[in-house]
């Protein structure tokens, strides 16, 4: 099996970085220097790199301000003599719009003469309304769980046919798919204004936590004829110092990967104690026999919307979301995670927990 390390990629690293223009002024020739493809790109499509270019290329602030001659950071970091940042956005003939990044600084002499500006500038899609997106996914939420209860209404209504099974059935599967769906989306959607949201951490038992997150699956588990193990008794008497949302949605998204993707055999959840150059960890994982990552997948599955072969070949309608959300959550509850996994034999996900954010209750103690 080969070792996966969960990834987060930046966009200044990722196939955006095409996008990134640098440029520089020489403020004693006055003169605008490309340095890189890009950037001559620009240039030739007239885009607003000084300020005479803003006559034929109008630039507009992210609240729909027209930009000036001294709002560009390249001019504002030359007459002022100190780095500059700031975000426009322009309209282009058919209506689309780019949202575009300047970052800019002076370039000094020893004597601390000013010889000119560096810039960089970024053009890219315009981000999407991140908070009215979370919205909307949060309001979905309750027409599905209202979904949800009216199958168990309707299964405990009286006698059903085998027909009117097998649609109810079907119906509340969706139901749960759609749920997962939209929960996965609120979470991604939340991610680019979360310096926003607090992580609430508290002292979380991790044994009842587990537990029910085991239930959670064991309905699905069961139609499948899937085993489920939860082998916990590790942290019986162990409290973990996390956010509880954050942390059982990364887990619950573990463990309904783990179900979706096994047609036959196991899931299995456990826990157990590691120690690593004198470092205690706790580590919980989630195993399967499931249908696992093919190799020239794995370096992708952390991908946002992207759904590997098994999810193509397989009835799941998941939304391409789910390890994306439990990269983002990894990092954001400062934990580890590690992945093994074979094509055709299955996956094991390790969240690795280290002891500073651990403590055992008198209840453990014996």
């Amino acid at each position: 099996m080969t070792a996966l390390q969960a990834r987060r990629d930046n966009i200044a690293t990722s196939g955006n970085s095409v996008n990134v223009a640098h440029v520089f002024l020489d403020v004693r020739k006055k003169t605008l220097y490309c340095l890189n493809e890009r950037a001559r790109q620009l240039q030739n499509e007239q885009f607003p790199l000084t300020p005479a270019d803003l006559d034929r290329q109008p630039l507009q602030t992210p609240q729909g301000q027209s930009v000036g001659p001294d709002d560009l950071p390249l001019v504002r970091a030359w007459k002022e003599g100190k780095s500059q940042e700031a975000s426009f956005v322009r309209v282009r003939d058919g209506g689309n719009v780019e949202q575009i990044h300047w970052s800019a600084a002076p370039v000094r002499e020893a004597s601390g003469k000013l010889l000119g500006v560096s810039a960089c500038v970024f053009v890219g899609p315009r981000e999407p309304d991140w908070q009215l997106l979370a919205g909307l996914a949060h309001d979905l939420r309750s027409p599905l769980q209202a979904l949800r209860l009216l199958v168990t209404v309707m299964e405990g209504s009286g006698p059903l046919t085998e027909a009117q099974r097998t649609v109810l059935d079907r119906v509340r599967t969706s139901a749960e798919r759609a749920v997962a769906i939209g929960l996965d989306l609120l979470e991604w959607c939340r991610g680019p204004v979360r310096g926003g949201r607090k992580i609430d951490r508290g002292w979380i038992p991790l044994e009842p936590l587990l537990t029910s997150l085991a239930d959670e699956v064991k309905g699905e588990a069961q139609r499948k004829a899937l085993f489920l193990d939860a082998r916990i008794d590790a942290v019986q008497g162990w409290e973990i110092h996390s956010d509880r949302v954050r942390l059982g949605r990364l887990l619950a998204n573990l463990m309904n990967n783990a179900v979706r993707y096994t047609t036959s055999g196991r899931v299995l959840l456990s826990t157990e104690w590691r120690e690593e150059h004198g470092d205690k960890k706790l580590v919980i994982s989630v195993v399967d026999t499931g249908t696992g990552i093919s190799p020239e997948e794995q370096d992708s599955i952390f991908n946002p919307f992207e759904r590997g072969k098994a999810g193509r070949e397989s009835d799941s309608t998941g939304s391409g979301l789910g390890l994306a959300v439990v990269d983002r959550l990894v990092e954001e509850l400062a934990l580890t995670l590690d992945v093994y996994s074979e094509y055709g034999r299955g996956s094991a996900f390790h969240l690795i927990v280290p002891l500073s954010m651990l403590r055992q209750t008198d209840a453990g103690l014996t």
